[in-house]
């Protein structure tokens, strides 16, 4: 049975410990969904010579805090074609600095790739974040993708409605059983802030999640071709207002969903640091099991129950 460690928004938290840990795991490879990086764009540098020293192997999606500047960040919250323009060009010079920087670390991104055991891999839009405008537009699909000056010059998409043309070729071309790999979540799995994609930061709860992989999903269903789940992360458990449980696995039809995402992922738990990634193992019918991991020295604890291990 193939074994995944899904590993949620770092933000920086991730060290030698970490890479110690999963060397000596029995995992079959590494599923990282995104936000090396904390506020400092350029901080995620430090991550990627820990990162190389992983020998699983281990496939990255760059989230919207990857590459992506200060001004560009402001101009996707703001919708300021102006901001997002002005920082365009610092993100292709760190996307160049973190190619060069990962040998062993795939770097996905509207791509395909074959995980062992003969998964398949899809791997969605990159420096996804949402867009608030989606709940009201009358058509979301018709909405420019986030970081589009970059997106467009890389991959030749602008907007949601290519990046669902360019997710169908990728189904299309991908051998199942396989897996989708993003940094934020589909469309339609709830508008609470606890919900898996729900926004917890805005005055009226949301649905956040991305129109064009709902579409894809929806597609790969109408074609016989489903995933067996769909891996992101971007919205951390627990919500940002009032610290509620923020659902992070769920079935629907027959599609797992998981979220990644726990902030802080390294915290102190009865006196002791604990390590968060989930597991995700698949059996031979096809069957994807979630589990919830926390690592402390010489134990790991697995739960599907996450108030068990809040932070004290």
């Amino acid at each position: 049975m193939p074994n995944f460690a899904i590993i949620g928004d770092m933000h920086m938290q991730f060290d030698e410990t970490d890479v110690a840990f999963f060397n000596a795991s029995d995992y079959d490879a590494l599923l990282f969904v995104g936000d090396l990086a904390s506020k400092n764009p350029d901080s995620m540098f430090r991550l990627l010579p820990i990162i190389e020293q992983l020998t699983k192997p281990a496939y990255l999606i760059p989230g919207n805090h990857d590459t992506t500047g200060i001004r560009q960040l402001l101009g996707e919250l703001m919708h300021s074609d102006m901001l997002i323009e002005n920082g365009a060009s610092s993100q292709i010079e760190r996307m160049q600095k973190m190619q060069s920087a990962l040998k062993r670390t795939q770097l996905c991104g509207y791509s395909n790739h074959t995980l062992p055991q003969g998964i398949g891999l899809v791997a969605a839009r990159p420096f996804s974040m949402g867009d608030a405008h989606a709940a009201t537009a009358q058509d979301p699909l018709q909405l420019p993708v986030n970081f589009r000056p970059y997106v467009a010059k890389a991959h030749g998409v602008s907007t949601l409605s290519e990046s669902f043309v360019r997710l169908k070729s990728l189904i299309d071309a991908v051998n199942p059983p396989y897996l989708i790999l993003a940094h934020h979540g589909p469309y339609g799995l709830g508008s609470l802030a606890t919900d898996m994609w729900g926004a917890d930061f805005l005055p009226q709860e949301t649905d956040f999640g991305d129109h064009d992989l709902a579409a894809a999903v929806t597609y790969a269903q109408s074609i016989g071709k489903p995933p067996l789940a769909v891996i992101a992360g971007h919205m951390h458990y627990p919500t940002k207002h009032g610290k509620k449980p923020k659902q992070w696995h769920a079935t629907k039809d027959g599609i797992t969903y998981i979220n990644a995402a726990r902030w802080p992922r390294i915290f102190k738990h009865e006196g002791r640091d604990l390590r968060h990634h989930v597991r995700l193992t698949i059996t031979g019918e096809g069957v994807c099991d979630a589990v919830a991991c926390y690592v402390a020295t010489g134990e790991v604890l697995t739960t599907n129950d996450d108030r068990a291990v809040a932070p004290q």
